[in-house]
C-alpha cells in the first residue's frame, strides 16, 4: 500500500472512531473501552505491546540473538517499568494460506495473520513461548487477551478485504476462552483486559466485541497514543526509530502533562516491512518519559489509580465509584466516562445495582429465550439483563420500567435500602448521588 493512501485510511479510521466514542457515552456497560483515564496526581502512563510473545530476534538484530520479547522485557526492567502485553495463543492453525507482499497489511498472510512471521508460527504466542509468558507475569507485567488465533471478529472491507473472520459470537468466545485457559494454566493469572485483532468490533451475527468481552469479564483495551513501530518502513531503519520518538518528544515539549493517564500502543512483533524499530525506540522512549518524570505501568495499575476518564480523585463520589467498580458493579459508560452530574435513569439505577453476573450475557434476551418482564424493555435494550434482575429481585414492579426516565431521590434510596444499605437522605437524582447511596450495599 502506498504511504499517502495509508495515511488517508488512518485519518478516516480516526474520524470513524471519534464518532463511535461519542455514541458510546449513552449507555452504561459491563465492558468499558479504556483509552485513557482521568490524569492521576502523578505523571504516570501505561504501555501495551501487541502480538507476542515473540522468540524471533529483532530485525535488524540489536539484541545479540535474543528474542524480541526477551529484549523488550530487559529494556523495561532497566527502566523499572511495567506494561500490558496483548498476547496471542498461536497462529499455527491459520493455514492453508499464502504470504502477501512486503510493506503491506498482508505481509503476514492473505487469509489470516501469522506471528511471528509467515511460516514461523512456532516462534510466537503463548503456546510456543510459554517461558516468555511466565517471565512477563513474574516480572510484574500483565497479559491481556488478543485472541488465540488472532482472527478478525468480523469483516473489514476497507483494509483487510481478503481476510477470513469469525461469523458468530460463539466462535469468538471459544477462541477467547481457549487463550484465557492457556494463560491461566501457565501463569495462574486470570486476564481482565482484551483487545480485538486490528480493532474490528462487529461480529456478523449482530453482537460486538463488547458483548463477548462482557461475558469473559474483560474491559476493552484501546489506546490514546500510537507509539508507532507497526507501519511500513519509510526506507531507513534509523528514520523509523526516530518516527517513534520524535512525536512523543514534541507532545511533551508542548505539554509535559500530555501523557498523564494515557495508554500508549506498541508492537511486540515485526512491522509491515518485517523489521522491529520498537527494539531500538523503546529505550529512547522510556528515557524520554523518565526525563519528564513519568512512571510507566500496566493498564490495570493505571486504572487502580484512576478508573474513569472524567472522574477526578477529589470528586465527592470518587471513592464510592471506585469501590463499586472494584466490586464488579457496572457503573461506567462504554466510553469509560462516569458523568457524575448526569441524572441517573431508572434503567441505569438497575444496572448500577445489579451484580456483574446478572449482566454479562445479553444473548438470551436478544434471542428471545428470556424476557425482562417489562413491556417497555425489549430484549435488545442495553439494560434488558438489569431490568430482568430488578424484576426478579422485586426492586421494580409493574408492567413498565420507564428505563429512560430519571430516577427520583426516593427511588435511589429505596433501591439502596432494599439491598441492605442505609444511605440516609439522597441529595438529588444525579449519578453521583446514586453511587454514594449504592456504596453502602458493598458492606
Amino acid at each position: 500500500m502506498n504511504i499517502p493512501l495509508f495515511g488517508l485510511l488512518r485519518r478516516i479510521n480516526r474520524f470513524r472512531k471519534a464518532r463511535l466514542r461519542a455514541r458510546a457515552g449513552r449507555y452504561l456497560s459491563v465492558c468499558r473501552r479504556i483509552e485513557r483515564v482521568y490524569p492521576p496526581a502523578e505523571r504516570v502512563c501505561a504501555m501495551t505491546f501487541d502480538d507476542g510473545p515473540s522468540a524471533l530476534p529483532p530485525a535488524p538484530d540489536v539484541a545479540g540473538g535474543r528474542g524480541l520479547t526477551a529484549h523488550l522485557l530487559d529494556v523495561l526492567a532497566r527502566a523499572r517499568a511495567t506494561a500490558t502485553f496483548d498476547v496471542i495463543g498461536s497462529t499455527a492453525d491459520n493455514y492453508p494460506d499464502t504470504a502477501g507482499e512486503l510493506h503491506t497489511h498482508f505481509v503476514f498472510g492473505r487469509a489470516y495473520d501469522h506471528y511471528a512471521c509467515f511460516d514461523q508460527d512456532d516462534k510466537a504466542g503463548a503456546l510456543a513461548c510459554a517461558d516468555l509468558l511466565r517471565r512477563l507475569t513474574e516480572e510484574g507485567h500483565e497479559p491481556a487477551n488478543h485472541g488465540y488465533r488472532h482472527v478478525l471478529f468480523g469483516p473489514n472491507r476497507t483494509v483487510y478485504r481478503s481476510r477470513r473472520f469469525f461469523r458468530t459470537a460463539d466462535e469468538t468466545l471459544a477462541d477467547l476462552a481457549r487463550l484465557h485457559a492457556l494463560v491461566e494454566r501457565e501463569t495462574g493469572v486470570g486476564m481482565t483486559l482484551a483487545r480485538p485483532p486490528h480493532y474490528v468490533d462487529r461480529i456478523p451475527d449482530g453482537y460486538t466485541a463488547y458483548d463477548v468481552y462482557a461475558f469473559m469479564g474483560y474491559h476493552y483495551l484501546a489506546a490514546s497514543v500510537d507509539g508507532g513501530g507497526w507501519q511500513p518502513s519509510r526506507g531507513s531503519y534509523e528514520d523509523d526509530v526516530d518516527d517513534m520518538v520524535t512525536p512523543l518528544r514534541a507532545l511533551l515539549r508542548q505539554d509535559p502533562d500530555a501523557l498523564r493517564g494515557a495508554v500508549i500502543f506498541q508492537k511486540d512483533g515485526y512491522n509491515m516491512s518485517c523489521q522491529t524499530p520498537i527494539a531500538s525506540a523503546l529505550p529512547r522512549q522510556l528515557a524520554l518519559l523518565a526525563e519528564y518524570g513519568y512512571r510507566v505501568v500496566s493498564v490495570s495499575r493505571l486504572m487502580a489509580l484512576s478508573p474513569f476518564a472524567d472522574l477526578p480523585p477529589d470528586d465527592p463520589c470518587f471513592a464510592a465509584a471506585a469501590a463499586l467498580d472494584r466490586a464488579g458493579r457496572a457503573v461506567g459508560y462504554k466510553n469509560n466516562t462516569f458523568q457524575p452530574n448526569r441524572p441517573v435513569t431508572r434503567g441505569e439505577l438497575c444496572f448500577m445495582a445489579a451484580p456483574r453476573a446478572a449482566l454479562s450475557d445479553r444473548r438470551p434476551f436478544v434471542s428471545g429465550a428470556r424476557a425482562t418482564g417489562f413491556s417497555d424493555v425489549p430484549g435488545a435494550h442495553p439494560y434488558a439483563p438489569a431490568a430482568a434482575w430488578a424484576r426478579e429481585t422485586g426492586l421494580f414492579t409493574g408492567p413498565r420500567l420507564a428505563p429512560e426516565t430519571p430516577a427520583a431521590p426516593d427511588e435511589i434510596r429505596g433501591v439502596a435500602r432494599a439491598l441492605g444499605a442505609d444511605p440516609g437522605a439522597v441529595a438529588d437524582g444525579s449519578r453521583r448521588a446514586a453511587a454514594l447511596a449504592l456504596w453502602g450495599t458493598l458492606v
